[in-house]
């Protein structure tokens, strides 16, 4: 069985790296990249399970990448989770506006991400699985 593909998406490529041998060390493949634009492109070439995206990044920010992805009938099942330092009330409702499925505060907890990376990729995963078994009808 493949592994689950995430993909991780922050300038700070040592906050990029982190994520990627956490994501390594807990059975899942990891692709990354460094702004909301290379994240776009990297769409067409991979599917990911499930992206890890952080907001304040160069040429596209975090929320409008997720307006992006959400806005493509190709991508928009996707599930995002929303990384930030901002961490009040009003960007995490920002977050979910934009149309991101969940959110975690800076400094990533390891446990915390590999939790809501397994939710959210079994969920695309079963998505994907229902799709399939209902374009067999």
């Amino acid at each position: 069985m493949k592994k689950p593909l995430i993909m991780v998406v922050d300038d700070n490529k040592i906050t990029t790296k982190l994520l990627h041998r956490y994501l390594d060390a807990n059975g899942y493949e990891a692709v990354e990249a460094y702004d909301g634009q290379e994240c776009l492109d990297k769409l067409n070439d991979y599917s990911p399970d499930a992206i890890v995206l952080d907001v304040m990044m160069p040429r596209l920010d975090g929320y409008q990448t997720v307006e992006r992805i959400k806005a493509s009938d190709k991508t928009k099942h996707i599930p995002v989770v929303i990384v930030t330092a901002l961490n009040d009330v009003q960007n995490q409702i920002k977050a979910i506006d934009a149309g991101a499925d969940d959110f975690l505060s800076k400094p990533v907890e390891e446990k915390l991400l590999i939790a809501k990376v397994k939710l959210l990729s079994s969920w695309k995963l079963a998505c994907d699985k229902l799709k399939e078994y209902e374009s067999g009808k």
